[in-house]
């Protein structure tokens, strides 16, 4: 059973699931206080970050979903059951966390449960007919918000259709550079993830500036910014990371991402207590930000040293695979029995 539930990490996903759960944060801090303040602070912040950091949270879900049916196929014959227990577990961990988070936090992990189910479709096709699908999906969710009005009432269907499609298309992305084999040799890659990076940037630039000549409803702005910002996000991260002092500073981050399932909940536990100690203003919420963050970060790299994966990811593991599977590191174990 050891042998099934090996896994080889790649670091640098760790690093971006790190970098993403420091700009969730803010995002959910925002949507707390927008129940008690009209912060305009919060605002700016607000649009800043808002639909920015989830999307590179859901193309690397898509990106786990091929490596965990790829190493299963590897290892087991049944990996279908494997994965529908393991996303069913993801959704009980959503309705949990729906239960005890703070008003106005939208859970992600339900979310991820359904586009789970939805994703299996896909399993058995090839890269290309992957590729075709993510790339209307994407179109999909860009012209259903492109299509509502720029005065008047909203519509709810079109802002339904193009959520789904975008989140999906996300997730089915992922999967699909997985399929790519991108996270493979990255640095070999780093002139095609250049001119992506270049090619966002203009397209944010020319966004900007169409915003100003025409009429584009702020559904349809959003969408293409979060597309835009998020992949100038994501690929300015793995160009970056390709210098080994870059990634030994930013070595907190890996440890955040590393246990990302277990610092999203905490974040929305910590907030809650924060709120009740110091209550919430504008300020405080921004200070309370970097204090959980330390925290978190912190609780991750000393966890991380006698431990393989965090608490609630051990939890998943041990559902998916129904085993209990040995979490401690051997040379902390050693040296305990040696004590």
């Amino acid at each position: 059973m050891n042998k099934l539930n090996s896994y080889t990490r790649i670091d640098i996903m760790d690093y971006l699931r790190g970098f993403a759960l420091l700009g969730i944060l803010i995002v959910n801090s925002y949507q707390m206080l927008g129940y008690f303040s009209d912060s305009e602070l919060h605002g700016a912040l607000y649009s800043i970050f808002n639909r920015k950091f989830y999307p590179i949270l859901f193309f690397l879900f898509g990106s786990g979903c091929y490596l965990f049916m790829n190493q299963s196929k590897q290892k087991v014959n049944n990996r279908y059951p494997l994965f529908l227990r393991r996303i069913f577990f993801l959704f009980v961990l959503g309705l949990i966390h729906t239960f005890y988070a703070p008003p106005g936090i939208q859970d992600v992990l339900m979310v991820y449960a359904v586009l789970g189910l939805l994703i299996v479709i896909f399993f058995k096709r090839n890269k290309w007919t992957n590729l075709i699908v993510t790339v209307t999906l994407m179109a999909l969710s860009i012209v259903t918000a492109l299509c509502q009005p720029y005065y008047g009432e909203f519509i709810v269907w079109l802002y339904t259709l193009s959520y789904i499609s975008q989140w999906f298309a996300l997730v089915m992305l992922g999967y699909t550079m997985g399929q790519f084999k991108f996270f493979e040799n990255v640095y070999g890659k780093l002139k095609y993830i250049s001119i992506f990076l270049i090619a966002n940037i203009c397209t944010y630039v020319s966004l900007f500036y169409a915003r100003k000549l025409i009429e584009i409803p702020n559904v349809g702005a959003e969408i293409l910014e979060s597309y835009t910002v998020a992949s100038i996000i994501a690929s300015s991260l793995l160009i970056i990371l390709q210098w080994d002092k870059v990634k030994m500073i930013l070595t907190p981050l890996k440890f955040y991402g590393q246990m990302s399932l277990t610092n999203y909940l905490a974040q929305s536990a910590l907030l809650i207590v924060f709120s009740i100690i110091i209550g919430f203003t504008p300020i405080n919420s921004l200070i309370v930000c970097f204090i959980i963050h330390a925290i978190l970060i912190t609780f991750s790299i000393v966890w991380l040293k006698c431990f393989k994966m965090g608490p609630v990811e051990w939890l998943l593991r041990y559902f998916t695979y129904w085993s209990k599977i040995p979490n401690r590191k051997r040379s902390v174990r050693n040296n305990l029995e040696s004590v």
